[in-house]
């Protein structure tokens, strides 16, 4: 607050300061305009030949530039006096012109001297003084020589200030450029670094998640299956318990399999990239595709499905891939069920995208976990209704796939209610 005080006082200040120089400039200025006007009059007699009055303005003038300090237009006065003089009184000329001198010396105004001294050697001249006037006539040649190079060294050294000032000026700019290109260079590089790390983070994140899943889903499983046919290579076990052990191990194999096809597609997908080969694919092909491989896992929790039976959803996307997404749709569809449930896969064409809907009636997606479900890098354990394992890595590589087939996927979900994903592929073109 104090510093804005001082700041407005001192502008105060600098705004009287400024408009008292002006209103001193603009007195000056009238009374040079005075001075001349009176000057004017003084030579409209003069051409007249009216030298008496021409007297009487040029000395009116010299005393209003007298009075207003106006020196140099004193000194110009005295000459306009004298040189109306010279016919008549050549002594009383020189008398003004030798004042006039006198004033252009104190004011250091070579110029004017110069012109002082060619009146003087008129007047000379007028009185056959010839030496006084070639003497004079000298000093007049000596001064203009004087301002010539005076003008000429103060015009070399403006061009060099100027030339100087647009080397700085130059100097300036390219340090400006300089600085604001190393500005953008060093803000992309920071940008890059800080993308990179995220990439790395996420990286790192996926890897940890790999090998949790190589650990434990996979190895799991693997060390299960094999102390299970030990058991039963052993002959160890009763009749019921083979047939139970048997029904396990292929939960578990069912278990394996999925996870290492999913894992396989993933890392194929990481090494090929997700590029899609697109074409005009019929939807609806997929989908009973993906029935026929998943009707065990199905009939084994009693689940329902409903699908449409019609042929003919043709949608522009990767054949191998979309068979992936609906696969893994559905599959958690009847992961998610509860035994005896139901599910349901819709299907609606709009403008120019297809929608397959896949509904289920099963526990849900907790509303803190639904906004997660898209995120990049994030792979979550969960478990269906019967103790399944799921990675969401199937849900992860099939969002992959989606985006590089130019489709969309959301959800709609409510915890104990069921889920419902929406997946849409643009229509063929």
């Amino acid at each position: 607050m104090r510093f804005i005080l001082l700041l407005f006082l001192l502008t105060v200040a600098v705004l009287s300061s400024c408009k008292g120089q002006s209103a001193a400039d603009s007195t000056d200025t009238t009374h040079v305009t005075t001075y001349h006007s009176i000057t004017d009059s003084a030579k409209a007699f003069a051409s007249q030949l009216d030298t008496e009055k021409a007297l009487h303005y040029h000395k009116r003038a010299l005393t209003h530039a007298r009075r207003h300090d106006l020196h140099e237009h004193q000194a110009h006065a005295l000459v306009n006096i004298a040189l109306l003089l010279k016919d008549q009184n050549a002594d009383q000329s020189l008398i003004y012109l030798d004042s006039a001198l006198k004033i252009a010396e104190d004011l250091d105004k070579k110029d004017l001297r110069a012109h002082i001294l060619m009146a003087i050697s008129s007047v000379h001249k007028e009185q056959q003084n010839y030496k006084e006037s070639l003497a004079a006539l000298e000093a007049h040649q000596k001064l203009l020589r004087a301002v010539f190079e005076e003008n000429k060294r103060r015009d070399a050294a403006r061009v060099h200030a100027q030339e100087t000032d647009d080397r700085k000026l130059a100097v300036l700019i390219t340090i400006l450029i300089a600085v604001g290109l190393i500005a953008i260079v060093f803000a992309f590089y920071i940008h890059r670094i800080k993308r990179l790390n995220k990439a790395l983070h996420k990286s790192n994140h996926i890897k940890d998640t790999l090998f949790s899943i190589i650990g434990h889903d996979l190895r799991g499983p693997a060390g299960g299956i094999m102390q299970a046919l030990e058991l039963v290579d052993a002959g160890v076990l009763t009749e019921k318990e083979e047939k139970e052990i048997i029904s396990l191990l292929k939960q578990q194999s069912r278990s394996f399999n999925e996870t290492l096809n999913t894992l396989l597609n993933w890392a194929s997908a990481q090494l090929k990239g997700a590029e899609p080969k697109l074409a005009s694919v019929d939807a609806m092909t997929a989908i009973q595709k993906s029935l026929d491989l998943l009707r065990a896992q199905a009939i084994a929790k009693n689940i329902e499905i409903n699908a449409p039976h019609n042929n003919g959803l043709p949608v522009l996307a990767d054949s191998d891939q979309l068979d992936f997404i609906m696969r893994n749709l559905i599959s958690n569809a009847i992961k998610f069920s509860y035994p005896g449930g139901k599910i349901a896969i819709t299907t609606e064409t709009k403008t120019d995208t297809a929608v397959i809907a896949v509904h289920d009636d099963g526990k849900g997606i907790p509303a803190d976990k639904q906004a997660e479900l898209f995120t990049e890098g994030r792979l979550d354990s969960t478990y269906g209704t019967s103790g399944e394992k799921g990675t969401g890595l199937g849900l992860m590589l099939s969002w992959d796939f989606i985006k590089a087939n130019r489709g969309r996927m959301w959800c709609d979900s409510k915890e104990g209610a069921g889920t419902t994903f929406y997946v849409s592929f643009p229509l063929p073109g």
